[in-house]
């Protein structure tokens, strides 16, 4: 004989939902723990990865300059007296070279308790219109003696064409020592792209050693003029 069932006492469990965390598979927060730490987010991660690409080109690029930007190394060309030398954007020939102790320069009568060196030289450009940037004399101790600012100098505030050869005259002011040994001509040109105290090209040209001048011995300035004839002439 069956007995009766008696009534319920409990209620079957509740199904879990999907969007508890416990039912999902991951631990319950305790009562005193801190919540979990949220996962990075996708827009993190891409800054993140942008960031490391940018490092990876930036170092790159500093390790190639030289190679993309060849006007940052400057490079020197030798010759002597009487020769054409080119150097970057510029041909120079030097044709004589005087000393003097006294300066006509076509403005003004300037003397000097050293000597005046007045280099006659012929420039043009190469492939375009060029200019010397900077012209100095090295002595044998490695000293450098810039064109003197007393003088005017017309030539270093010419440009010229290219192969259209002007001729005329640079003038330094060095102390007698610096005519002790052999002197060094350098001629910089522009710097265009570059830092000005790394020039595009240097030409250097020998001079060999420079005899000091008698007591008042005058040097004159040969002004700016076409040569006749061009390189050839």
């Amino acid at each position: 004989m069956t007995e009766p069932t008696g009534a319920t006492t409990s209620e079957a469990p509740a199904t879990a939902s999907a969007c508890d965390p416990a039912a999902a598979g991951d631990p319950a927060a305790t009562a005193g723990e801190p919540a979990a730490t949220a996962r990075p987010r996708r827009a993190d991660v891409v800054v993140t990865v942008v960031l490391l690409l940018l490092a990876v080109g930036v170092g790159a690029a500093v390790a190639r300059v030289d190679t993309w930007w060849p006007t940052l190394t400057a490079t020197t060309t030798r010759g002597d007296v009487g020769e054409v030398v080119t150097a970057g954007p510029l041909r120079v020939r030097v044709d004589d070279v005087r000393t003097g102790t006294v300066l006509e320069d076509g403005f003004d009568t300037l003397t000097t308790d050293g000597v005046w060196v007045a280099v006659d030289l012929a420039v043009s450009g190469t492939t375009k219109e060029a200019g010397i940037e900077a012209l100095e004399l090295r002595d044998d101790a490695g000293r450098d003696h810039e064109a003197s600012h007393r003088a005017s100098n017309t030539m270093m505030s010419t440009f010229v064409d290219p192969d259209v050869p002007e001729a005329g005259t640079v003038v330094v002011e060095v102390p007698a020592r610096a005519l002790d040994g052999d002197v060094v001509l350098r001629v910089l040109t522009e710097h265009d792209d570059a830092d000005i105290d790394r020039p595009q090209a240097v030409a250097e040209i020998d001079l060999g050693r420079l005899e000091l001048p008698a007591a008042d011995v005058v040097v004159d300035v040969v002004r700016p003029a076409l040569v006749p004839g061009g390189w050839d002439g």
